[in-house]
């Protein structure tokens, strides 16, 4: 039993492996339910989530912590999911939000910058240019972002227990590799390693708290 993080730049072929390993391992795939979730406990309208993670704070809302606040409702939904392992996660801040934490198997995909492109090119029917500035505008928002929020570079190898390169390696072979990594010993679940885990939900339920009772006495 295990959780798995599968971190990736924008448009880098992420999504297939997550859920192709997900199939392989019959886990559950969770990416952009953890926003919806977050948007309906907390009221919080889904493109202000998206935005929160997507784009690096303005100096406004560095003054304010409202980005900070999102990404605290999307931290504690991504938790209870955790917490029940056998989880593949896609998505950002997954390896940050659970760095601590011994069975989660943190991945880092990365691929080359021109077939990122002819991919962008071919699902958008966009020009190469126009795909290529939409690339490098997400790769640099997600890295101030990290860098913003967490004081690390999201592109720092030692982040991650495993970085793969698909150039050589294909989707297929990243969905083998991972899944013999994920049977190490230091990847299964110990009782340890759930009490850690179920503290951190248990530390976001508190901190939500506020959060939901202030939302309720809005809507009564």
């Amino acid at each position: 039993m295990s959780i798995i993080t599968i971190s990736r730049g924008s448009y880098n072929r992420g999504k297939e492996v997550a859920e192709k390993l997900a199939k392989k391992l019959g886990y559950a795939c969770i990416s952009r339910e953890i926003l919806l979730e977050a948007s309906e406990e907390y009221n919080v309208p889904e493109i202000k989530l998206i935005r929160a993670i997507q784009d690096s704070p303005s100096i406004l809302e560095r003054l304010t912590h409202k980005k900070e606040k999102y990404i605290t409702y999307i931290r504690a939904a991504l938790l209870k999911h955790m917490q029940k392992d056998n989880v593949v996660y896609h998505g950002l801040f997954g390896h940050f939000f659970l760095q601590n934490i011994p069975h989660v198997l943190k991945v880092r995909i990365v691929g080359e910058l021109e077939a990122r492109v002819e991919d962008e090119v071919k699902r958008e029917g966009i020009s190469a240019d126009k795909a290529r500035e939409i690339i490098i505008r997400d790769d640099d928002e997600r890295r101030k972002w990290a860098l913003y929020l967490y004081e690390a570079d999201s592109w720092d190898a030692t982040l991650y227990d495993l970085v793969i390169h698909l150039k050589t390696i294909s989707v297929d072979d990243a969905v083998d590799l991972i899944s013999h990594t994920r049977q190490l010993p230091g990847f299964q679940t110990t009782s340890e390693s759930q009490q850690a885990i179920d503290g951190l939900v248990e530390a976001a339920r508190l901190e939500m708290t506020p959060v939901w009772w202030e939302s309720s006495n809005r809507h009564e």
